[in-house]
């Protein structure tokens, strides 16, 4: 894997990661209210256009309240997330897709943290988007049966988490189904090992979390708490080790990756 590919990622996740703040503010509200356009600290109107959306604005011109998380852990997080991304996914036509999905993830996970909601204007057209760039990639590189792959891998995973939502008593949101279509699609990409790996692992992720807040009184059993980021750390976490598992069996000289 060549550094430079590895150091251009970590950098577009690093520059990228800084602009998500306002987004990430602007887009964390309950899913019957339109996006922000004030500060709710002390109702100043935020920049119109692109401005409002696309800059390095983390405080309130007026009052100086934050706006959104830290620039500076949205950063790390998607620096530290796209360069894992490119370490393992490797310099290939779709690096740039999931680097891209790196970031939206990075996204999606704040806003979900802040206001427990995965915003449909950003999967959906995700979700389109992507596998239009997939068809276009395998047109031109001849791997329809990994275009194949990530459609079933999109297709198994939403419909797997679509089932869980269904069930009483569920601790999931339509939101989740959504990502889930969405991740499967990149992780089935990849491989049937990353598809099992990222619908099992979201689970693992998130019950020590469940655990320490239920032990610490932070949270009730009929506490709603968000799932997302567990399914976006979880999806990293299946690319790293089915990469590893892939090379610890080649170096074995068995078989190659799935």
């Amino acid at each position: 894997m060549s550094a430079l590919t590895i150091g251009l990622a970590s950098l577009v996740g690093l520059f990228g990661g800084a602009l998500l703040p306002l987004p990430a503010y602007r887009l964390s509200v309950p899913a019957d209210e339109p996006t922000r356009s004030a500060c709710i600290a002390c109702g100043t109107t935020l920049p119109g256009g692109r401005q409002g959306w696309i800059g390095f604005l983390t405080r309130c011109s007026a009052c100086g309240a934050r706006l959104g998380p830290p620039a500076w852990l949205t950063a790390i997080v998607a620096a530290v997330a796209c360069g894992l991304i490119a370490a393992t996914v490797g310099p290939v036509p779709v690096l740039p897709m999931f680097v891209a999905v790196g970031l939206l993830g990075v996204l999606l996970g704040a806003v979900d943290l802040d206001c427990k909601r995965l915003p449909h204007a950003l999967v959906v057209p995700a979700i389109g988007v992507s596998g239009a760039l997939f068809a276009v990639v395998s047109a031109l590189t001849g791997e329809w049966g990994a275009l194949l792959r990530a459609a079933l891998g999109a297709v198994i995973l939403g419909a797997a988490f679509l089932l869980l939502y269904l069930l009483p008593g569920r601790g999931l949101g339509y939101g989740d189904v959504k990502l889930a279509v969405l991740l499967g699609l990149f992780l089935g990409w990849l491989g049937w090992r990353e598809v099992l790996l990222g619908g099992l692992l979201p689970w693992l992720v998130n019950a020590p979390i469940v655990i320490a807040l239920l032990l610490s009184a932070r949270v009730s059993r009929k506490t709603s708490l968000p799932f997302g980021p567990a399914m976006l750390v979880g999806a990293l976490l299946a690319v790293l080790v089915g990469a590893w598992f892939a090379w610890s069996v080649g170096a074995d000289g068995r078989s190659g990756p799935m």
